[in-house]
């Protein structure tokens, strides 16, 4: 059980509000249209997807039921099994989009520093110092290097229930959305690990508004959430309204 209970009118609590109305100007920066590419390095099955198809490139490569399967909901469905069909380059968000030369973690860095910072290099490309409140573990931070990007709701995590059949717009879309990321230390996110809200959750202080940022983002892409993950948030949230 959680001991952040609050009276909460609706998804979004007042904490997590003021964060978000934070990003709407990292949101106007990001472009409407991502830009996809055809991706180069293949998955650990030996291919890639491109676009609303899947190639095979080496020996023993199976092709993924992502564009077959009737359904999110299939009794089929199996979210191990997607797997080895993940590709980081389908979900990039390292790039600059903008034109700026900033990638999306460093634009973020630059707009949710608490103090004014300063960057690696004349053109403000890279963010090396300013001040950062890590939600996930309560600490503040000054070094850029000591934090780095967190998805909410994990890429691979994503992938697997049912993302891969997305179209590459949509995959980039949510890699670069500003509502599902974080930044926190980097030990943490190896302690998450791109597990859900079953297997992980960030202090207490943060938890009530970290499953409302799952619930929304989930249905904002229309994604569905494994079993045990979706009842641990109906938990949570429950415990948090009284």
């Amino acid at each position: 059980m959680t001991n952040c209970k609050r009276s909460v009118p609706n998804l979004v609590t007042h904490s997590l509000a003021r964060r978000l109305q934070t990003l709407i100007g990292l949101a106007a920066l990001l472009p409407t249209g991502l830009v996809w590419a055809h991706a180069g390095p293949l998955d650990e099955n030996g291919g890639h997807y491109d676009g609303q198809s899947y190639h095979c490139h080496m020996p023993g490569c199976e092709m993924p039921d992502s564009f077959m399967r009737g359904g999110q909901d299939s009794f089929f469905f199996d979210p191990d099994s997607r797997d080895k069909f993940f590709n980081e380059v389908d979900w990039d968000y390292k790039r600059d989009y903008d034109g700026d030369c900033q990638s999306t973690r460093h634009e973020i860095l630059a707009i949710t520093s608490r103090a004014p910072v300063s960057y690696t290099n004349p053109r403000n490309c890279e963010v090396r110092l300013g001040e950062w409140f890590d939600e996930y573990t309560g600490e503040t931070f000054t070094v850029a290097a000591q934090i780095d990007v967190d998805h909410v709701i994990p890429l691979r995590y994503a992938h697997n229930q049912g993302g891969d059949a997305w179209p590459p717009e949509k995959k980039l879309m949510f890699a670069n959305d500003p509502v599902n990321i974080m930044l926190t230390e980097r030990s943490e996110i190896r302690r998450k690990n791109e597990r859900g809200p079953s297997r992980y959750l960030p202090r207490e202080e943060y938890q009530c508004d970290y499953v409302r940022q799952w619930q929304a983002i989930a249905e904002k892409y229309d994604l569905r959430l494994a079993n045990a993950d979706r009842n641990r948030i109906t938990v949570i949230l429950r415990d948090c309204a009284e």
